[in-house]
């Protein structure tokens, strides 16, 4: 059941903090010690602790984020065109907008035809520390929704309990499913927290930002004017997400 619904939020973090989800340290849950999303407790499904997080060589001089979450826009009509300029990016940048298109959910409908979502909020907060050779992130994203999984979706898993459980073995903190009379399906409630830290090397050509190194590379158009740095990733795969950040 694991990849019946791992469609893999974290590659909104992941566009957030100019690196992989693989390549970062990762705090799943609540940072601050409080619930996550729907009263979860941030493990994953299985009843035990989550996991201990990886070393990935983060900066461990980067400043704690404060401040509170920003909305993050959903939906293709609500991302503004965006036009690569190059420019120098270093310098402190924090979160100050952005938006996510549909297409984040491609992969679970790819696996489930016929899903919908609903009611869908992303809020984040986090910065870019660039100096001439390396990028260091640290980012906080808020994930919720409601999902709407057609009756043949419910029956390659047998039960709504059995798509919660999936889900969260996909990597969301919280999901909870129950029966729709309706449609023989189910709807379901879920929500994640993740918080990341990670220091990559970079550099630029152009229009373009690269982090990491061969294999592992990841790549940015990216646009700085005045204050602000906005950038969308290009690495195949990569999160529909463009971000806005100011000095």
């Amino acid at each position: 059941m694991r990849s019946f619904f791992a469609f893999g939020v974290c590659f909104v973090t992941s566009a957030l903090l100019w690196v992989g989800c693989s390549d970062t340290t990762t705090e799943s849950g609540n940072p601050e010690g409080g619930t996550t999303p729907e009263g979860g407790n941030g493990n994953d499904g299985g009843g035990g602790d989550s996991s201990p997080a990886v070393d990935s060589g983060v900066d461990s001089a980067a400043p704690p984020l404060t401040g509170p979450f920003i909305p993050l826009k959903y939906g293709a009509a609500n991302c503004p065109a965006f036009t690569p300029c190059g420019g120098d990016p270093k310098g402190m940048w924090n979160l100050k907008d952005g938006c996510v298109t549909e297409e984040i959910f491609a992969g679970a409908k790819g696996q489930c035809p016929g899903l919908t979502e609903s009611d869908v909020n992303f809020e984040a907060r986090g910065y870019v520390l660039v100096d001439a050779v390396t990028a260091t992130r640290k980012t906080e994203v808020k994930f919720s929704a409601k999902f709407a999984v057609p009756q043949a979706c419910k029956a390659a898993v047998g039960t709504c309990a059995n798509i919660a459980t999936a889900l969260k073995l996909g990597g969301l903190d919280t999901a909870t499913c129950a029966d729709d009379a309706g449609t023989s399906g189910c709807d379901c409630d879920v929500g994640d927290l993740i918080a990341e830290t990670t220091s990559d090397t970079y550099t630029t050509n152009g229009n373009v930002l690269t982090t990491g190194s061969a294999g592992t590379a990841r790549t940015y158009e990216y646009c700085v004017a005045g204050a602000g740095i906005s950038y969308k990733e290009t690495t195949a795969n990569a999160a529909p997400a463009t971000l806005f950040l100011e000095k």
